[in-house]
């Protein structure tokens, strides 16, 4: 059994509710609730594409912490916080 559905108002921009008709509703259901489905399956495929994107986004991220040479990061870092502390400060004062 599917969860319990909510009611969300939404506005939308008049175009694509007139295409949605035109185009994808019309087989004698009611226009409303044909169009609840189709902003429905819409939403649905969109959190599916980002879920998606997500978990490879995740999976990259992973990769490359565990290819990275975290050594040379280190020293890296260090060189940079080296510089930056050799950096005259400005003072809060001069503005």
């Amino acid at each position: 059994m599917s969860k319990p559905r909510i009611n969300v108002a939404v506005t939308l921009d008049p175009d694509l509710v007139e295409y949605v008709k035109n185009h994808r509703v019309g087989s004698g259901e009611d226009d409303a609730r044909s169009l609840s489905a189709y902003v429905n399956e819409a939403l649905a495929e969109r959190v599916r594409e980002d879920r998606r994107r997500r978990l490879l986004l995740e999976t990259h991220r992973a990769r490359a912490r565990a290819e990275a040479d975290h050594q040379r990061v280190d020293r890296l870092m260090s060189h940079v916080r080296s510089q930056l502390a050799a950096m005259p400060r400005l003072s809060e004062d001069a503005e």
